[in-house]
């Protein structure tokens, strides 16, 4: 997918090259540098939310997946109400990820920054319980019964490698633009034209044993 969007990307540039349209040309290139995801590979996409999660950004954290959750509901021909379902679980586990971390470094304004954020929301869904709300302010909270695989490594690691492959299947099924059927058919003809040349020897061998045969 990442080479069909580059090949795309390049004959969008020509067009505008060959009409001299620098300006188009010049904002075509503004926005392409802000796509909320690199290339479409779900491993950068994994690498800059951790990068928000580490540097307390809570902001850039939440704008960054809201655009990823509109751009895959919208190309992804799944069960809409379904893809929600999925992406608000994600969502919920990425806030607890966030926060876990700023409990984890004593980071008391960064935790008190999410929650300022992020109440409203997390009071409306049914995966925040209210245990959750009072997890601040729980002594060693590593080691409460209901929040201690919440900070093990062994679930860190197994919600991003989930989240990975999650996204990686979703990016592979999204429904591309007509324009990316141009790669595919360049690709066709040049493998057709392989094909052909590939024939020819074996042609000239065939005619050179008949000739021997005869």
């Amino acid at each position: 997918m990442a080479t069909s969007f580059t090949f795309i990307n390049d004959i969008i540039r020509d067009y505008f090259q060959y009409r001299n349209l620098t300006s188009a040309s010049r904002i075509f290139d503004n926005e392409l540098s802000k796509l909320p995801f690199e290339k479409y590979r779900a491993d950068r996409i994994i690498e800059q939310l951790t990068v928000y999660i580490h540097q307390f950004d809570i902001n850039n954290l939440m704008d960054y997946w809201t655009q990823i959750e509109q751009h895959l509901l919208s190309t992804l021909t799944i069960d809409s109400q379904q893809l929600i379902d999925i992406f608000t679980k994600i969502r919920i586990n990425l806030y607890r990820c966030y926060l876990i971390h700023a409990i984890k470094s004593s980071k008391t304004d960064k935790i008190n920054e999410f929650f300022d954020r992020l109440t409203k929301f997390l009071q409306q869904t049914n995966e925040w319980t209210k245990e959750w709300f009072a997890l601040p302010f729980i002594k060693n909270p590593e080691e409460n019964s209901m929040f201690q695989i919440y900070f093990s490594k062994q679930w860190n690691e197994l919600f991003w490698i989930s989240l990975q492959n999650f996204l990686s299947l979703a990016l592979h099924h999204m429904s591309l633009p007509k324009i990316c059927s141009m790669e595919e058919d360049k690709s066709q003809s040049f493998r057709y034209l392989i094909s052909l040349q590939s024939t020819k020897p074996l042609i000239l061998s065939t005619t050179v044993n008949i000739t021997k045969l005869r």
